[in-house]
């Protein structure tokens, strides 16, 4: 059984795509339909909507970030200017 969850598939989609800090990701649809479809490469099966949730504990200062984040900030990779918008902005990476 694989310790991998939807974070760790939406961390590889930043790598696989190259996108580092600073940069905008290609849509919230986009990364979720990637993610759900490739997710059987590490050893996930989750439903699509678990990547949508994820991505917005994922935005830094969000209200799920702060209630649901890991304590040691492994959930810190989206800048807060993510917030409501369809794509996402990368502050930093976490692993």
């Amino acid at each position: 059984m694989s310790d991998n969850g939807a974070r760790e598939v939406i961390l590889s989609y930043l790598t696989t795509f190259g996108i580092k800090a600073g940069m905008r990701t290609a849509s919230r649809n986009e990364v979720r339909d990637w993610c759900f479809l490739n997710q059987h490469r590490y050893g996930v099966n989750v439903g699509a909507e678990t990547y949508k949730m994820q991505m917005t504990k994922m935005i830094i200062g969000t209200a799920k970030n702060v209630k649901e984040g890991h304590s040691e900030g492994f959930d810190n990779v989206f800048d807060r200017s993510s917030k409501g918008k369809t794509y996402l902005v990368v502050a930093k990476l976490s692993y």
